[in-house]
């Protein structure tokens, strides 16, 4: 049989796979370039554990994984309407948009969609850009019939910080001021530990609840926060850090570890104590954290797409942005649309809302 004739079975022994081990899955995203902690075994329990529907697709080819994608089902927020929205958050994971799995793995998706009714299927894709595949992933999404909605779900950029170097190296990419205030909360006292017991959770929730009411932020509740440690503290790629100032906490900050990538998910300061740069010596011990377990990267996610002084975010930004690092802009968000004027509504709803929010937070 001639190698023309054998690429028609190769094609054919591509299967996707919905039923999978949390060790074959992990295992593969973990190494993927594309291996996103929100593709992760253990975040799709968090989404069943808030009440999603999870679907695992898997696409192997020859006995090996070549590509996956999760995917949550979830309640359309609009009322009186029975209808689902999937949605996959920083996946698929497939090695290039020419790539067989990407088509089957959409297939498959088209199939789950069509089963429960769902509005539309949204992609938000682990791929930035500076990939040099980014405008064929664009066109590739597109011959799929996918359209870009520049409103995305988890935020469209965050900041990064390549943390191999060595941490002198490191320390001197810090803006000055930071470099200053991580020293004087040194030499205040100020001590930042790894939390070891239930009354330093109970510690870390209470500041997280403080900051979520003095800066006006949405934090699920307490049982969910011992769900994300229960499910990523197994393995060790969880931790909590607190820091305490004269015996007391001042301030508590959420890591989570997957493959070579440090997430910074949550934190919560007290309003005292306003001389102590408490957000700062925190900081700095996360990225300590994460080089220690070995990680290359640190996400310190959201910032605004395009940060202005004054605008909503713009604190936020400035304060990650001192530590050195670079941003990372993502793909648009995908949107597959199955009923068009149903999804005009949401859009049109979600866009209002938008409009709201801004108003409140420049009055």
């Amino acid at each position: 049989m001639s190698q023309l004739e054998e690429k028609p079975f190769t094609k054919l022994s591509l299967e996707i796979k919905t039923e999978i081990d949390r060790e074959e899955w992990n295992g593969f995203l973990q190494e993927h370039p594309q291996g996103h902690l929100l593709q992760s075994y253990e975040w799709g329990e968090l989404l069943r554990y808030l009440g999603a529907k999870v679907y695992r697709l898997a696409a192997i080819q020859d006995g090996c994984m070549i590509g996956a994608m999760m995917l949550s089902l979830s309640d359309v927020p609009l009322p009186g309407l029975r209808l689902k929205w999937l949605y996959c958050c920083r996946g698929p994971a497939v090695d290039a948009p020419d790539s067989p799995a990407l088509k089957a793995l959409i297939e498959e998706a088209h199939a789950i969609a069509r089963r429960e009714r769902a509005l539309i299927l949204r992609l938000e894709p682990n791929i930035t850009e500076d990939d040099p595949q980014y405008e064929r992933w664009l066109d590739a999404f597109r011959s799929l019939g996918f359209k870009i909605n520049p409103i995305a779900v988890h935020g469209r950029s965050s900041w990064h910080l390549d943390i191999r170097p060595a941490l002198p190296i490191l320390r001197s990419a810090f803006r000055k001021t930071w470099r200053h205030n991580i020293q004087k909360a040194e030499r205040m006292g100020a001590v930042v530990r790894v939390a070891q017991s239930e009354e330093d959770f109970e510690t870390y929730y209470r500041l997280l609840q403080l900051t979520s009411k003095r800066d006006d932020f949405f934090i699920h509740d307490k049982d969910y926060h011992r769900e994300i440690l229960r499910q990523f503290s197994e393995n060790g790629n969880a931790a909590l850090l607190i820091a305490e100032y004269q015996g007391e906490p001042v301030a508590a900050k959420l890591l989570i570890r997957y493959g070579h990538c440090c997430w910074d998910m949550f934190a919560g300061m007290t309003d005292d104590r306003t001389d102590l740069p408490k957000s700062h010596i925190l900081q700095y011990h996360a990225i300590l954290w994460a080089k220690e377990q070995g990680c290359t990267l640190f996400d310190f996610r959201t910032i605004p797409d395009n940060p202005r002084e004054g605008s909503e975010m713009w604190g936020v930004y400035h304060f990650k942005k001192g530590f050195g690092g670079f941003p990372a802009h993502y793909l648009w968000t995908q949107d597959y649309i199955y009923r068009p004027v149903l999804y005009r509504l949401w859009r049109e709803a979600v866009a209002l809302r938008r409009t709201l929010r801004r108003r409140k937070h420049t009055h």
